[in-house]
């Protein structure tokens, strides 16, 4: 490409939209247990059913395009003890529907902007699945809308509130494994770098780089004090880890293992089997969103943290699309592609 250069404006109304203050907003019903509809009852869908129910939600409607799946919902809220819910095809009866107090959208990717924005317009409070979004401005209005109408949005990034996740940022942020100057991690692109930026308490990174074809992508995130490198394509449960100066730790699903520098054996290994309640981590984010919904905080993932490690994701398809490095100013929040 020679030595052309791509700019993005990529927050036309200044950096407010990106606020950090906690969230004031009020509850749209009066009961204690908010009314949820669940609109998109596939895979997913039908996964968020289970672990809010466990989690204590009120299921009070399901809305699906597709009959069948719809049939299917329908017949699981009744088997976790939920009959006679509200039923339809169109997401609009829902935003309609004045004693729904919250949604949970797990639609196909392309709707979750329009409809999570949508749903905080009516008054809505929202869970929406990662990503967030599949056009930067899109997740950018997001959260202006968030703010704007001062709802509760959860995005589906769970890493946030497993407990062998939780654990393993504590572990870092303890120092136990000195200096940490490189981290790799693998498999689903937003929930994996979400989870980096989480444990570092870090928006988004100074620069990205990356290549790769269709099938597997290798990319490069440069934040202040340590690199991330993300491998998409890697199938197998391999996790994240974190190599730090004095151990190197490595969390996925199943648990958590430290080594010290040079060490052969894990000094320190917890895992599933032996950690009760360590590995969940759907049903605790929906408990965060639950109460989020009666206290009106900020719940662990709000939209804006999904927003951001969303774009994050996309801008390194960018850059692999460019062969470029692109470079990030968070002051004038423009991207700029280094070819």
């Amino acid at each position: 490409m020679g030595q052309a250069s791509l700019r993005r404006d990529f927050l036309k109304t200044g950096a407010a939209a990106f606020t950090t203050s906690l969230f004031t907003g009020s509850l749209c019903g009066a009961n204690d247990r908010p009314a949820i509809a669940f609109i998109g009852c596939g895979r997913m869908g039908s996964a968020n059913l289970q672990f809010a129910a466990r989690a204590g939600a009120e299921i009070a409607a399901v809305c699906e395009a597709d009959p069948p799946a719809l049939e299917r919902a329908v017949a699981q809220a009744g088997n976790l003890g939920f009959r006679g819910i509200k039923a339809c095809r169109d997401f609009r009866e829902i935003l309609a529907d004045r004693s729904i107090d919250a949604v949970s959208i797990a639609t196909p990717d392309d709707r979750h902007a329009e409809m999570t924005i949508e749903a905080c317009k009516t008054g809505k409070d929202v869970w929406c699945e990662p990503p967030a979004c599949l056009y930067i401005e899109d997740g950018i209005r997001m959260v202006e809308a968030a703010r704007q109408y001062r709802r509760v949005v959860q995005a589906g990034t769970v890493r946030r509130s497993g407990g062998f996740f939780r654990k393993a940022r504590e572990i870092i942020k303890s120092g136990t494994l000195g200096e940490v100057a490189y981290c790799r991690t693998a498999g689903y692109g937003v929930d994996s770098l979400d989870f980096v930026q989480f444990a570092f308490d870090e928006a988004m990174p100074s620069s990205i780089s990356a290549q790769g074809g269709k099938t597997y992508t290798a990319a490069t995130y440069r934040y202040p004090g340590f690199v991330a490198a993300y491998e998409r394509g890697d199938r197998n449960r391999g996790g994240t880890i974190f190599h730090g100066a004095d151990a190197t730790l490595l969390v996925n699903r199943d648990g958590y293992w430290i080594w010290r520098a040079r060490g052969a054996q894990p000094v320190e290994a917890r895992t599933a089997q032996a950690a009760s309640g360590m590995a969940e981590m759907n049903v605790p984010h929906w408990i965060n969103f639950l109460e989020c919904l009666r206290t009106r905080y900020k719940p662990v993932s709000d939209i804006e943290t999904c927003v951001r490690s969303t774009v994050t994701s996309l801008l390194s398809d960018l850059a692999l699309r460019h062969g470029a490095t692109l470079d990030w100013d968070d002051h004038s929040f423009t991207w700029k592609l280094e070819v």
